[in-house]
């Protein structure tokens, strides 16, 4: 699972920046994580950005708007004046939360919070459609300054690692990483010639209620979505070969995940299930 895993020790900068770990100061649980490298590097004159606003913006932020172009360019869609989304997961603050309120002018403190981050994107490109931040807590980035939290909840893996589907498994690894998806009708990617990685059948969504704890996985629930997907196309589960889980290493969220796909995505080959959080946190 660790063959290709991108762990590594915690940054001096960063323990020193957070200096607790619930029981000890001087300390961060995990001391391993997965970290993306040069993270500092940044090309603010490729978006038209003052060297004084790129100092003050944070790092996720710029990475955000790296990778927006990026995965626009490859994909071969020209997105400026256009009708085209930026819909953005919530951003690590840790720039915002961590320096003094009087370093900031107005224009910094507006643009430090997750409905800016989405303007910010769709004015950077040039973007004409609509601009919506989504914030569902363990599906989106964590900022660092919450490892404290989490390592006093017991979250946290001590050793850095996710270890999916692992008896050795001892919480949840974090992990550093940007991710952006181009996504358009297929029949216009076709016509317009656009790179295809990928086509989505469907994609549905729901919540638990009141059916247990909030921080509690409802099998129930999760089952139900999957099944609203499949029945929506009229397709079934038992022609899937690969489920990506949502496992983290967790002794109460992996056991509860790979019993309801076991018995909803029933066949008579073997089914492979995994979850890349082993590799990247």
């Amino acid at each position: 699972m660790f063959q290709n895993k991108k762990i590594s020790s915690v940054p001096l900068a960063l323990t020193l920046a957070v200096n607790h770990d619930g029981s000890h100061l001087g300390q961060v649980l995990p001391e391993e994580a997965c970290f993306l490298k040069n993270i500092h590097l940044f090309d603010h004159f490729e978006f038209g950005i003052s060297s004084k606003d790129a100092l003050t913006m944070d790092v996720a932020t710029r990475k955000l708007f790296e990778h927006s172009f990026l995965a626009l360019l490859d994909s071969g869609v020209h997105p400026r004046s256009q009708n085209v989304g930026a819909f953005t997961s919530s951003i690590a603050f840790d720039l915002l939360s961590a320096t003094d309120v009087d370093e900031f002018d107005v224009r910094d403190g507006f643009g430090g919070g997750a409905a800016a981050v989405s303007n910010q994107v769709s004015y950077q490109l040039d973007l004409l459609g609509p601009s919506i931040p989504v914030d569902t807590a363990c599906r989106i980035n964590y900022r660092f300054l919450d490892w404290v939290h989490y390592s006093q909840l017991s979250i946290l893996s001590p050793s850095g690692k996710s270890s999916p589907f692992n008896a050795s498994a001892d919480g949840m690894g974090c992990g550093e990483a940007v991710v952006v998806f181009v996504i358009k009708l297929l029949e216009d990617a076709i016509r317009d010639g656009d790179k295809i990685y990928a086509t989505m059948l469907n994609t549905t969504i729901n919540s638990t209620g009141s059916a247990g704890p909030l921080k509690t996985p409802i099998p129930e629930s999760q089952a139900a979505a999957m099944l609203a997907a499949y029945n929506g196309i009229g397709r079934s589960p038992t022609e899937v070969d690969f489920v990506e889980c949502h496992a983290t290493g967790t002794s109460v969220g992996d056991p509860v995940e790979a019993n309801w796909v076991g018995n909803h995505f029933k066949r008579d080959e073997e089914l492979l299930i995994g979850s890349v959080k082993g590799n990247i946190g």
